[in-house]
């Protein structure tokens, strides 16, 4: 059985692996990948000019994480998509969009890493002991009587004026049966 300490220590090392898989998939991967398929026997699709090629798919998989680029080509390679001919490369978007959709196993990997790890930290603070309570609850008491005292102090001046006699309300501020 793992300790504490441990067990929050393999978390943040699988997290770490977990993001690792899920950067953005370098060009040179990319163009690796292409290639794979252009020697698979799939044909480029004709609507992309061969000068755009790389830079066209380069773009629309900036971001999509590497594991699920690598996941689409294997299952490309091997005809696992129903909706991919498999005697043609998917155009950049469609390929970008199946490369994501791979990658939501690993995301959601690391979604249940970092909420376990959470809770497991939430559950590793230690609970206040009853002397610190104590304490914090004397400290209040205190500060609030404070307050209280000032509050008592000052009431009574604000009554006298600036001699420190009793101010005088005008006719017009006093109530009714007082005039």
């Amino acid at each position: 059985m793992t300790t504490l300490p441990a067990r929050l220590s393999n978390l943040n090392e699988e997290i770490g692996r977990l993001a690792d898989r899920l950067k953005p998939a370098p060009p040179e991967r990319v163009a690796e990948c292409l290639d794979a398929l252009k020697r698979g026997g799939m044909a480029a699709p004709v609507s992309i000019a061969p000068a755009d090629f790389l830079r066209e798919y380069v773009l629309a998989l900036s971001n999509v994480p590497a594991c699920g680029l690598m996941a689409a080509i294997v299952k490309l390679k091997r005809g696992e998509y129903a909706t991919v001919k498999p005697a043609f490369m998917p155009v950049p978007a469609e390929l970008a969009a199946l490369a994501r959709k791979e990658a939501l196993g690993v995301q959601e990997d690391m979604a249940r890493a970092r909420a376990t790890l959470e809770t497991l930290q939430a559950l590793s603070r230690p609970e206040a002991s009853p002397e610190s309570k104590a304490r914090v609850r004397a400290l209040h008491a205190r500060f609030r009587a404070q307050v209280s005292a000032d509050r008592a102090e000052a009431a009574p001046s604000a009554e006298r004026g600036a001699g420190g006699q009793k101010a005088v309300l005008p006719a017009s501020h006093l109530p009714e049966q007082g005039r």
